[in-house]
């Protein structure tokens, strides 16, 4: 006995040994401690000031002389403008900015961020997959991604258990659909809640699983294709059917939850760290699984959504600037953190070897960042462009569920393509 349990002792430092080694490796080259000197002001959105918050302290603790203010504001790329960024009393020097926006703020204000082309070059292909793209204009680069938002399906397996359902044997769309009649039949509730935020919209992600977007890689606008017709259709089926009822925001699905009225929601990882902190009671209740395929062996990994830093041109503490946003981006403990405290999946794909990323989770009973890394290693970039949010607004209005079960939908698409076509110019 004595001997299996230095076996099991040995087994265990070495994987603490090897976690430590691995998060020292990649550290991010960085100037010795004692010559960086001074103070940032990092501008976030409140949804991220968590996570940026936890990059701050610790890059603070390797760099005793630097001070890292996160100054906070709703909304904050809307209130971007240079003026606002060189504001004399209080200039912006890094700021954080969501995917869909990047390429609006490059198209707006070509010369307020820094070129960050030759300090990022080494990471290229230590990235997800077209993260840097958002970030490149005329082949030039200027952020780095931060995280990503990799998307899997959450289920009450207790619920679903004692009804005789494994939904690991779900493996498409349509079985779905038939499961949420049983379960509605069963037990008079919808089997999918969906949460109607800007970050969640169902026939994005959808359409994600088909690989496209409003634009194709040519950034020409895709509406009309058989893809986003396959897609709506789908979501039609799935509202038709009775299969999904919806939330309007993401802050009443803990009151939800609670209430035991979701069996299954589609969920980024800001959802698994929420139940964790938020139910802890209902730990071993939850299992993840990745969303079920259109077609029988077909796609089931979708990447929708993501954080970016970039840092302004006119800082006077560019030296500090560029070593926090790399060391943001790339340092294995800080990345570990944030995505174990507040859900913010990292995108560099060195992290998704780890011992620490890579072990069981006692909440959900599974690896379930194994299970996101494999999401988003196997899910197609999205290709943004300048007025991506502009014409959102317009698709989003057309796209309402009552529009898209009371009206044909080629002709729906067929409609938006021409009006948007000729009303904007695809930049």
């Amino acid at each position: 006995m004595r001997r299996y349990i230095k076996i099991l002792i040995v087994l265990f430092l070495i994987s603490i040994i090897t976690f430590m080694s691995a998060c020292s490796s990649n550290r991010p080259a960085s100037k010795d401690k004692e010559t960086l000197e001074g103070k940032i002001v990092v501008l976030t959105d409140r949804r991220y000031e968590k996570q940026l918050k936890v990059a701050a302290d610790n890059f603070e603790k390797f760099h005793k002389n630097v001070v890292i203010d996160i100054d906070v504001e709703d909304k904050s790329t809307e209130k971007i403008s240079k003026e606002y960024m060189n504001n004399k009393e209080r200039p912006i020097d890094v700021i954080s900015v969501e995917d869909k926006s990047v390429q609006n703020l490059l198209y707006r204000f070509p010369d307020t961020f820094l070129d960050v082309t030759d300090d990022v070059s080494y990471l290229k292909d230590k990235i997800s997959t077209g993260k840097f793209d958002n970030l490149t204009l005329k082949n030039r680069v200027y952020g780095l991604p931060l995280s990503s938002s990799p998307k899997v399906m959450l289920y009450r397996s207790d619920i679903l258990g004692s009804l005789g359902i494994n939904l690991d044997d779900i493996k498409t769309w349509k079985d779905y659909i038939d499961l949420g009649k049983k379960i509605s039949k069963d037990t008079g509730k919808s089997l999918m809640t969906n949460i109607r935020d800007e970050n969640s919209n169902l026939y994005y992600i959808l359409a994600n699983q088909l690989n496209t977007s409003y634009f194709d890689k040519d950034g020409k606008l895709n509406l009309s294709s058989e893809q986003w017709i396959k897609a709506l259709e789908m979501v039609k089926l799935l509202y038709s059917e009775g299969t999904v009822y919806d939330l309007s925001h993401k802050d009443s699905i803990i009151e939800n939850i609670k209430k035991d009225k979701i069996i299954s929601f589609i969920a980024d990882p800001l959802y698994v760290t929420d139940l964790i902190q938020y139910l802890p009671e209902q730990k071993g209740k939850w299992r993840a699984m990745k969303l079920p395929a259109f077609e029988a062996g077909g796609n089931r990994d979708v990447s929708v959504g993501g954080l970016n830093i970039m840092i302004n041109k006119s800082s006077a503490n560019l030296e500090i600037a560029k070593e926090f946003v790399k060391f943001a981006a790339t340092d294995n403990r800080t990345q570990i953190e944030m995505m174990n405290s507040q859900g913010a999946f990292p995108v560099s794909t060195d992290i998704y070897n780890l011992v620490e990323f890579n072990k069981n989770n006692d909440y959900y009973n599974e690896k379930i960042w194994f299970l996101f890394s494999s999401v988003e290693k196997g899910s197609q970039g999205i290709k943004y462009v300048s007025n991506f949010q502009v014409l959102d607004e317009s698709i989003k209005d057309a796209l309402s569920i009552e529009n898209l079960k009371s009206k044909d939908i080629k002709s729906i698409m067929d409609q938006l393509q021409k009006e948007l076509e000729n009303k904007t110019t695809i930049k």
